[in-house]
Protein backbone atom coordinates (compact mmCIF):
# COMPACT_ATOMS: atom_id res chain seq x y z
CA UNK A 1 0.00 0.00 0.00
CA UNK A 2 1.10 3.60 -0.93
CA UNK A 3 1.61 6.30 1.62
CA UNK A 4 -0.85 9.04 1.44
CA UNK A 5 0.13 12.51 0.31
CA UNK A 6 0.95 14.79 3.15
CA UNK A 7 -1.67 17.73 3.12
CA UNK A 8 -1.18 20.97 4.99
CA UNK A 9 -4.43 23.55 5.45
CA UNK A 10 -2.78 27.18 4.53
CA UNK A 11 -6.01 28.47 5.52
CA UNK A 12 -8.87 30.17 3.44
CA UNK A 13 -10.68 33.42 2.12
CA UNK A 14 -14.19 33.37 2.60
CA UNK A 15 -16.69 35.84 1.44
CA UNK A 16 -20.00 36.47 0.71
CA UNK A 17 -20.11 35.45 -2.87
CA UNK A 18 -16.91 32.67 -2.67
CA UNK A 19 -14.64 30.71 -0.81
CA UNK A 20 -11.42 30.00 -1.51
CA UNK A 21 -9.04 27.07 0.27
CA UNK A 22 -5.67 26.26 0.05
CA UNK A 23 -3.81 23.75 0.41
CA UNK A 24 -0.73 22.21 0.14
CA UNK A 25 0.23 18.91 -0.98
CA UNK A 26 3.13 16.67 -1.15
CA UNK A 27 3.25 13.07 -2.63
CA UNK A 28 4.88 10.36 -1.58
CA UNK A 29 7.46 10.51 -3.71
CA UNK A 30 8.16 14.57 -2.77
CA UNK A 31 6.26 16.31 -5.94
CA UNK A 32 4.26 19.11 -4.63
CA UNK A 33 1.83 21.64 -5.69
CA UNK A 34 -0.28 23.94 -3.83
CA UNK A 35 -4.14 23.20 -4.16
CA UNK A 36 -7.07 25.66 -4.70
CA UNK A 37 -10.89 25.12 -3.93
CA UNK A 38 -13.49 27.65 -5.05
CA UNK A 39 -17.14 27.17 -3.73
CA UNK A 40 -20.08 29.12 -3.76
CA UNK A 41 -21.48 29.15 -0.07
CA UNK A 42 -24.53 30.42 -1.18
CA UNK A 43 -25.32 27.59 -3.16
CA UNK A 44 -25.14 23.76 -1.48
CA UNK A 45 -26.07 22.50 -4.86
CA UNK A 46 -23.19 24.45 -6.95
CA UNK A 47 -20.14 21.93 -7.23
CA UNK A 48 -16.68 23.26 -6.02
CA UNK A 49 -14.05 23.48 -8.34
CA UNK A 50 -9.87 22.50 -7.50
CA UNK A 51 -6.84 23.98 -9.07
CA UNK A 52 -3.81 22.77 -8.60
CA UNK A 53 -1.09 24.77 -8.85
CA UNK A 54 2.80 23.73 -10.01
CA UNK A 55 5.82 25.78 -9.68
CA UNK A 56 5.06 27.79 -12.30
CA UNK A 57 1.66 28.71 -11.30
CA UNK A 58 2.60 29.51 -7.85
CA UNK A 59 4.71 31.73 -9.40
CA UNK A 60 2.23 33.69 -11.17
CA UNK A 61 -0.17 33.49 -8.81
CA UNK A 62 2.62 36.00 -6.61
CA UNK A 63 2.95 38.19 -9.33
CA UNK A 64 -0.59 39.08 -9.93
CA UNK A 65 -1.39 39.81 -5.71
CA UNK A 66 2.09 42.12 -5.70
CA UNK A 67 0.41 43.89 -9.42
CA UNK A 68 -3.00 43.55 -7.65
CA UNK A 69 -1.20 45.22 -4.61
CA UNK A 70 0.43 48.01 -6.92
CA UNK A 71 -2.93 49.31 -8.44
CA UNK A 72 -4.64 49.12 -4.73
CA UNK A 73 -1.82 51.01 -3.20
CA UNK A 74 -1.61 53.75 -5.94
CA UNK A 75 -5.45 54.29 -6.76
CA UNK A 76 -5.63 55.33 -2.69
CA UNK A 77 -2.82 57.71 -2.82
CA UNK A 78 -4.19 58.92 -6.38
CA UNK A 79 -7.67 59.15 -4.28
CA UNK A 80 -9.56 57.49 -7.00
CA UNK A 81 -10.67 54.60 -3.90
CA UNK A 82 -10.68 54.76 -0.38
CA UNK A 83 -10.56 51.19 0.30
CA UNK A 84 -11.90 47.73 -0.65
CA UNK A 85 -15.40 46.60 -0.22
CA UNK A 86 -17.60 43.74 -1.05
CA UNK A 87 -19.39 45.31 -4.85
CA UNK A 88 -22.68 45.18 -3.17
Amino acid sequence: MQDAPVQIDLGSVETLIGNLQFTFVVSPEGDAHLQLYASDPSSAGKAGVSLMLDAGGYERLKAIIRDADGVIDRMISEGRIKRMVLPY
